[in-house]
């Protein structure tokens, strides 16, 4: 049935079939059919698999396999599926393994993409950012500087991940598959532009490219968790250049926008876009009161976010609408 109706919508008259075209069809409608059986989700997870395996192979360097970010989105899949049987929790494990998948590939090519620099653009960006403001927005910041607002500032700025993981709980929750894709697959769009954004736009943060510029105080200091938390956070960095785009704005900021669309399902998303608001922008300010970020990495962060934003709904959409052609049902 799929695969007669897909051979029927690529159908061309036979005065117009050149040399080849038989070869041709029988290729496309083969393409059309698998990714109409796997979705896009698990089609961008195989790119970016070839990604990641070209990488190591040409390129050098090794795989982590132990990724912190995906404890979160673990322990969420795995505590939905202790209270849900049957075919929902069927619809849980096919929802979220692409995603946690995705998850620990970028985490990966983040890591690898050290591998490419060999320039940084931080100065331009540097210049950029005194040209747009007047003064560089870090250095401008330090007015507002308190160890107890920098324990606040580094709480928001590790909860980017968080923001996106508690509106797709709900979403898989109520079982709303296609929102929850929808979703998914606007942070995976995000972290392929950010990558590519790393590769080819290697940028130090402020903290790294003018520490000697700063005075109140040179170095930041928080009161309860902050020092401990920027320990963690470098520790973990392996990327020196991954500045440019931020994708703790674009990642916060794909959640604050379907925080919006989703605000009227129900009364809890409806609180999430409430709550949102603040907590996403503290996030925001953080990314310059901590000096991680130029302000041009922010204005990339929400463009990345909106592209993936803008694209999910239309490629979804149109899987949907290959799958109807094909006789499969909705999702």
């Amino acid at each position: 049935m799929m695969k007669e109706s897909l051979e029927q919508l690529l159908e061309l008259p036979a005065e117009r079939k050149p040399i080849g075209i038989a070869q041709l069809k029988w290729f496309a409608t083969r393409a059309i059919v698998f990714i109409t059986l796997i979705g896009p989700d698990l089609l961008l997870a195989i790119v970016m698999t070839a990604i990641l395996v070209s990488t190591v192979a040409f390129k050098g360097g090794q795989i982590r396999f132990f990724q912190a970010s995906l404890g979160l989105p673990v322990g969420i899949m795995l505590f939905l599926l202790i209270y849900n049987r049957g075919q929902k929790a069927a619809h849980i494990v096919r929802d979220w393994l692409p995603f946690l998948f995705v998850t620990f590939i970028y985490e990966n090519l983040h890591d690898l993409s050290k591998l490419f620099y060999n320039h940084d653009i931080a100065e331009i960006l540097h210049r950029w950012d005194i040209v747009i403001f007047g003064i560089e927005p870090t250095i401008w910041a330090q007015k507002f500087y308190t160890p107890l607002l920098t324990d606040v500032m580094a709480v928001s700025y590790a909860m980017y991940f968080i923001f996106p993981l508690v509106i797709m709980f709900f979403l898989s929750n109520d079982d709303r598959r296609f929102e929850f894709r929808e979703m998914a697959l606007a942070l995976t769009f995000t972290f392929i532009m950010g990558f590519i954004g790393y590769v080819l736009w290697p940028t130090s943060p402020p903290r790294y490219l003018i520490p000697h510029l700063y005075t109140n105080p040179q170095v930041l200091h928080g009161i309860f968790i902050f020092d401990r938390l920027q320990g963690a956070w470098d520790n973990l960095s392996v990327v020196p250049c991954g500045a440019f785009p931020s994708l703790h704005v674009g990642v916060s900021a794909v959640a604050l926008f379907y925080a919006w669309k989703f605000r009227n399902i129900g009364r809890i998303y409806k609180w999430i876009w409430y709550l949102y608001i603040p907590l996403v922008t503290s996030l925001w300010f953080s990314t310059v009161y901590l000096r991680h970020h130029w302000v041009i990495d922010i204005f990339a962060g929400w463009i990345v976010a909106l592209i993936g934003f803008g694209m999910s709904e239309y490629i979804l959409k149109a899987w949907q609408k290959i799958r109807s052609i094909a006789g499969s049902p909705r999702i």
